[in-house]
């Protein structure tokens, strides 16, 4: 289950790659290019640096959607690698339950369907992760050899 929260943070971030690829080769229409004219002339300065809110707003995007899918690449190889993590330890698990969470609230309230779908998937998946996860086995010390202390 692990896995598949971790391809739904990939699925969503190239996803959302390819939205904004395709976006950006498509005609304007009239209301949506004066909107964004309107993002290119407003601009905020902070720490030095000038940036409309067009770049903002853009820059926002490509790096959440390229954070998704390293993420979700990440889960993947240290899955792959490192099983026992997955398995027999909560934290990682965890954490991915809780980005999870996080991201499908902010779903809910700003985004469209496709998002709050995979974000729901990813929850459920790294949920049942967490509570399928064992802790290894207590190892108990070997016993002292006979005579072993004595002298």
């Amino acid at each position: 289950m692990f896995r598949i929260g971790a391809w739904s943070w990939v699925i969503t971030g190239a996803g959302h790659l390819m939205l904004a690829a395709g976006l950006a080769l498509r005609p304007e229409d009239p209301a949506a290019a004066r909107a964004i004219a309107a993002m290119r002339v407003y601009s905020v300065e902070f720490a030095g640096v000038r940036r409309s809110l067009r770049d903002i707003d853009l820059g926002m995007s490509l790096v959440m959607a390229a954070a998704l899918i390293f993420g979700g690449v990440v889960c993947l190889r240290v899955a792959r690698s490192a099983p026992d993590l997955v398995t027999r330890s909560r934290s990682l698990s965890g954490l991915g339950l809780a980005a999870s969470l996080v991201v499908l609230g902010l779903s809910l309230w700003l985004l469209p369907a496709p998002p709050i779908v995979l974000f729901s998937v990813a929850s459920v998946a790294f949920g049942w992760a967490l509570a399928a996860a064992r802790p290894a086995p207590a190892v108990q010390p070997a016993p002292a050899p006979a005579g072993a202390g004595e002298r």
